[in-house]
């Protein structure tokens, strides 16, 4: 008959070679990597539990009190979202309702990444690291983000020559490209006709003077002061952290700025020139636009005066699409116009707006841009604001004033970023089920019974068929693949249970019957498809076949005959009684199979090491043949001779071995994760390099 053992974890991991020299060695220092050719060559260490995932337990708690009670989401994941980190769980948390739940999480992450989500979509994302299979943590408020600034060129490339201005000299930059990257860098720079000076260091200038075919480039590495009064008459763009001591005046040319930049003095854009902010830009004094044009992407901060004069007949003399701050008072006048992008925000002290234009944008439907005066000013009968733009302001308006869909309030959504650390409004909440789950966040927006999905990624459970023997440890009697669906609603109360079994091998010549055991009674199961749920248990247990050779034609296992395709069951079932997401888990649950060939029958039961029987096991059977179970402690499944299992599950699709092939010769890092007691190779089940001898796996 064959092999029919479950695949005891400890065949997979073999030694580091048959010989029982190396067997010694490695009991002697398990960090050594060792070979094996049979699973019972390996030297399981005690303690080892066969899992190639563990149970984590995690308590997240929020301080978030902007919307009161109101339910926020939380995602947890394996890794940086960003960077292709796996879904792991989510569900509702708020101001006094931590996050509690029982996860499954591959050995190899020691960490995890928390996104939380509030109503109104403002997102936190936090690090955090497991401590002793647990993961405790607080989620605050969402701080001012840091702007996302370009790198730029820098130094290392494209440079015509290097020099290092130091001892307070002038350098004149007359052709090429001249890169300064010294620290401590002090003096002056002249910059002729065609020239360009990149600055890739720190220090003081006292003046840089630019031809009107010049460029300056301060690089994302550059830190510097410019002590004296600065006019640009070129191109210059700053990469870095740039402060003017004194004015800056931006003549002709185009000044981009992508980093942080302070003018401690007064800026003034005049006619011709163009200044453009892409990053963050605060003006300690005075600032003007002067029949130039000034555009703002991002950050813009002006401590005293703002004026735009003049009138540009080749562009709007200020462009903000970001936020926009004026400590004191802004002046708009002589037909000069600002005109304002979605999402845009003015936010000023007091205005004069005297025959001067603010423009939002055009088309139907509610503001998107908003201007905001927190103590009045004066506003005339010449004046105009149109477009999709809302003023908030107590000052008396004028008739005529708002046109073309421009009108007055505070209440537009404005939302804080990385650019805007103020923001406006309250986001419109939207929760069609009324179930406290904003619809953005509800994965049933329509349905009040459900909110969250919890999909864990597919996993494998592998069998030996022999027990109470030992089998061959080729893992290949009962293969089943399998992915869940666990449902909660917005209290985190599972309701539902989708799952997707795959038969995929049946290497064996029993009789083989395989069903599932959840965390739950017999009557908490109703609606199900899919599955038997099986009489004489009060937990409820799913049978999804009872002869696994009436599913598959083939076994699967050998190379020269042909494969026949997988059998898939698609099993769904509600749940009632409202378990906790922390009581019933995400896991593999309880897998098991039973030998059902006559002679033996229902009661021999196949599980995980560590996993109880159901109700309908033959407990007689534990402690005769090979096996060793503890029912009293747990310490179920595993063999007298080496602790070696029946049954492994691993966190991925499984490629097992062929027939009559150990495990150890088909993935050959397994002995020494077994070895080392799970410490090495946490991983040993993937692709790596030189993991496995794809001779040996079907």
């Amino acid at each position: 008959m064959k092999k029919i053992f479950f695949l005891s974890l400890t065949s997979l991991f073999l030694l580091p070679s048959c010989k029982k020299a190396a067997v010694s060695q490695l009991q002697e220092n398990p960090s050594v990597e060792v070979s094996a050719q049979k699973m019972t060559q390996i030297k399981v260490p005690m303690g080892f539990n066969w899992e190639t995932s563990r149970n984590v337990n995690l308590k997240i708690s929020t301080t978030d009190s902007r919307f009161g009670t109101s339910l926020h989401k939380l995602i947890v994941y394996s890794a940086d979202p960003n960077q292709g980190g796996v879904k792991l769980v989510e569900g509702s948390i708020s101001l006094g309702n931590d996050f509690k739940a029982n996860v499954s999480i591959t050995n190899s992450v020691r960490t995890l990444f928390l996104v939380k989500i509030a109503p109104n979509q403002s997102k936190l994302m936090e690090k955090v690291s497991i401590e002793n299979n647990a993961l405790v943590a607080n989620m605050s408020i969402l701080a001012n983000p840091k702007l996302n600034k370009e790198a730029g060129p820098d130094c290392s490339t494209g440079c015509t020559s290097n020099y290092s201005l130091t001892g307070g000299t002038t350098y004149t930059a007359s052709a090429g490209t001249v890169c300064i990257s010294n620290t401590n860098i002090n003096g002056s720079i002249v910059i002729a006709n065609g020239a360009t000076v990149r600055i890739c260091g720190n220090g003081n200038l006292a003046n840089i003077t630019l031809a009107s075919g010049a460029t300056l480039i301060l690089t994302n590495n550059a830190n510097v002061n410019i002590t004296q009064k600065f006019t640009s008459n070129g191109t210059v763009s700053n990469y870095g952290t740039v402060r003017f001591h004194q004015d800056l005046e931006i003549n002709s040319g185009t000044f981009t700025n992508h980093g942080d930049l302070t003018v401690f003095n007064d800026v003034t854009t005049n006619q011709g020139a163009s200044l453009v902010n892409n990053a963050s830009f605060t003006v300690n004094n005075n600032h003007k636009t002067d029949k130039g044009s000034t555009t703002n992407n991002c950050f813009f901060w002006v401590k005293k005066e703002f004026e735009i004069s003049g009138v540009n007949v080749n562009y709007p003399v200020f462009l903000n699409n970001g936020y926009l701050r004026v400590d004191d008072n802004s002046n708009i006048n002589d037909g000069a116009a600002m005109t304002m992008g979605s999402g845009a925000m003015f936010k000023t002290k007091s205005i004069d707006l005297q025959s001067g234009k603010i423009i939002g944008t055009s088309g139907s439907g509610s503001a998107n841009s908003l201007i905001k005066i927190s103590n009045g000013g004066s506003i005339n009968a010449a004046a105009r604001i149109s477009g999709l733009v809302q003023i908030c302001t107590n000052i008396s308006l004028p008739n005529g004033l708002l046109i073309s869909g421009a009108s007055a309030g505070c209440s537009v959504y404005i939302p804080s970023s990385e650019c805007n650390p103020d923001g406006n409004g309250a986001a419109p909440i939207l929760d069609d089920d009324k179930d406290g789950v904003c619809n953005e966040n509800d994965e049933y927006p329509d349905d009040c019974d459900k909110a969250h999905k919890n999909i864990c990624g597919t996993s494998t459970v592998a069998f030996e068929d022999l027990f109470p023997y030992k089998g061959d440890y080729d893992l290949n009697d009962v293969v089943v693949s399998y992915t869940y669906n666990v449902i909660t609603n917005a209290a985190n109360k599972v309701v539902k249970v989708e799952a997707t079994y795959q038969l995929r091998a049946t290497g064996g010549h029993f009789e083989n019957g395989f069903g599932v055991q959840f965390p739950i009674n017999r009557n908490q199961v109703s609606g199900l498809s899919g599955a038997t749920l099986e009489q004489g248990q009060s937990k409820a247990v799913l049978i999804l076949f009872t002869n696994m050779h009436n599913e598959l034609s083939s076994w699967n296992t050998f190379p020269s005959q042909a494969a026949v395709p997988f059998v898939s069951y698609n099993v769904s079932f509600n749940v009632t009684g409202a378990p906790s997401l922390e009581s019933f888990g995400l896991s593999s649950f309880n897998p098991f199979i039973w030998n059902g060939t006559e002679g033996y029958g229902r009661g021999y039961e196949v599980h995980l090491p560590g996993k109880l029987p159901t109700d309908l096991a033959d407990k007689s059977l534990f402690g005769t043949g090979d096996d060793a179970s503890n029912i009293g402690s747990n310490d179920t499944y595993i063999s007298k001779d080496g602790r070696y299992p029946w049954a492994i599950n691993i966190p991925a699709t499984f490629n097992y071995p062929i027939e009559n092939a150990d495990i150890n010769i088909a993935y050959l890092k397994f002995a020494t994760w077994v070895s080392s007691g799970g410490n090495l190779y946490k991983d040993w089940y993937t692709n790596g390099n030189a993991y496995r001898n794809n001779a040996f796996i079907y």
